[in-house]
């Protein structure tokens, strides 16, 4: 009589192995769905914060332009549509938001990148006639509009912000 000895036969690791190998491929696949996605998400939301302090630091630029006086004529100097606006500040500083290339920048005596890699980048301002203290129409400045479109995952997204100058600014 022959003893049986204990132990695997060749057909049980053969199928244990392609087992195994199986799930180590869904394994993986997982794992790379998963990391790609993580880092799409991140980008975005790098993308995502970029966009919104650069709006939160424009309007709190424009939105405190400083009113008309003697000392400071004409506050907004320069507004060209889709290029740059030149203007001064409450403290009498005198700024430039500009667009070149793909980077948007804030200027007083060297250029501050705001944020890079915007496709399109739109600058206007509206005037109305705007009833002053002493019941006077004046031409002031009623708005600004700035937008951009900036790339996010392979899509152009646009964004827009309206700011209201505090101040009195007349047309130039």
């Amino acid at each position: 009589m022959r003893k049986r000895e204990a132990g695997f036969t060749l057909i049980e690791i053969i199928l244990t192995l392609v087992l195994v190998g199986i799930l180590s491929v869904f394994a993986g696949l997982f794992m790379a769905s998963f990391l790609s996605n993580y880092y799409l998400v991140k980008s975005n939301s790098d993308t995502a914060m970029k966009v919104q302090m650069a709006m939160d630091r424009i309007s709190m630029e424009l939105r405190d332009i400083s009113p008309v006086s003697a000392s400071v004529p004409s506050p907004v100097s320069v507004l060209t549509d889709n290029s740059l606006i030149t203007y001064t500040n409450s403290l009498s500083v005198v700024k430039t938001i500009k667009f070149v290339g793909s980077n948007l920048y804030l200027s007083t005596a060297s250029d501050n990148i705001l944020i890079d890699r915007i496709q399109a980048f739109r600058l206007s301002a509206t005037y109305r006639n705007v009833y002053n203290i002493d019941d006077t129409a004046t031409n002031d400045m009623a708005f600004i509009d700035i937008g951009f479109t900036v790339d996010v995952a392979g899509s152009p997204i646009r964004f827009d912000t309206r700011i209201f100058p505090r101040n009195r600014i007349p047309h130039p």
